[in-house]
């Protein structure tokens, strides 16, 4: 399928008039998906509302008197992350999909109340060993300066083992025995519907056990970005530069209910978050940043 699908909207869609047809609209086998269009849904004149952004930050873990967390932007995008999910032209089941890995960069100044531009794609689709992988990037803009950035790279699993090789991210290493524990931190359901109501991802498979086995899943399991939230909100609060850029990666889904721990180290001059089950010791994501340098 060739070109770009490109939506200009003039304010932020509702999610609970996209959630029907993101759920209920029929897509093909992905061993028939051969060349799946990329979207692109633009909207202007958007605002950070701070009610909304408290509840988030809240729920996250953040202090009332900290800085707009760096991954509230992903949740301000999160309507048209699904209005591309409820076109035809989107030809994944986005019920299914893995989040495999995120970049944020944030070189501008996001402020409550001020407008901005947003702009969502659904682009760069790789056929891996693993299914067909693709980029949601996240551009959010104001005067033509940009000031927050994002790739989600999600994959849809094959149904059956491929013989390809590639897209797929490589898996950091566990952290290492010497890592400081920041914190132990019990995750449930309620955790999960917590997230979803301040997101707005009511993916069935963080909140429901059946609907999460129907995807090939033991049971439900925990938000990604609210791993990486959390973990970042963690005291004590990381020092991350202005214009960094923080790169995760999710390695294994949180099991819900569990025990996980916040872990930190530095190494290679870059600081590294974690977030490992208790248990077994298990890394479910792992964050790290550093300075971005102008060219």
């Amino acid at each position: 399928m060739a070109g770009t699908l490109h939506l200009n909207l003039t304010k932020l869609p509702s999610v609970w008039a996209t959630y029907p047809r993101v759920l209920l609209t029929q897509r093909p086998s992905l061993i028939d998906v051969q060349s799946p269009q990329e979207i692109t849904v633009t909207v202007r004149g958007v605002r950070i509302g701070a009610t909304s952004a408290a509840r988030y930050g809240a729920m996250c873990g953040f202090r009332p008197d900290a800085a707009l967390p760096v991954t509230y932007p992903h949740v301000l995008a999160m309507p048209l992350h699904l209005k591309i999910f409820a076109q035809r032209a989107f030809a994944l089941r986005p019920m299914g999909l893995i989040h495999l890995s995120n970049v944020i960069e944030c070189p501008g100044a996001l402020e409550a109340g001020r407008p901005m531009d947003l702009a969502v794609s659904a682009c760069n689709y790789q056929r891996t060993d693993a299914g067909l992988a693709f980029d949601m990037t996240t551009n959010i803009s104001a005067g033509g300066e940009v000031l927050w950035r994002e790739t989600c790279v999600f994959l849809a699993r094959s149904p059956e083992p491929s013989e390809r090789t590639g897209a797929r991210p490589p898996r950091p290493p566990k952290a290492p025995k010497d890592a400081t524990v920041l914190a132990e931190l019990e995750v449930t359901r309620e955790t999960a519907w917590g997230y979803a109501r301040v997101s707005s991802d009511f993916n069935p498979i963080h909140l429901s056990n059946r609907a999460a086995r129907f995807f090939g899943l033991k049971g439900a399991i925990g938000h990604g970005m609210w791993s990486l939230a959390r973990s970042l909100a963690q005291s004590p609060l990381p020092a991350i530069p202005h214009g960094a850029r923080i790169e995760t990666q999710f390695l294994s889904p949180v099991q819900l209910p569990a025990r996980v721990a916040v872990k930190e180290w530095t190494a290679d001059g870059q600081t590294k978050r974690a977030l490992c089950d208790v248990r077994t010791g298990r890394v479910h994501m792992y964050a790290w940043w550093e300075a971005v340098i102008p060219a």
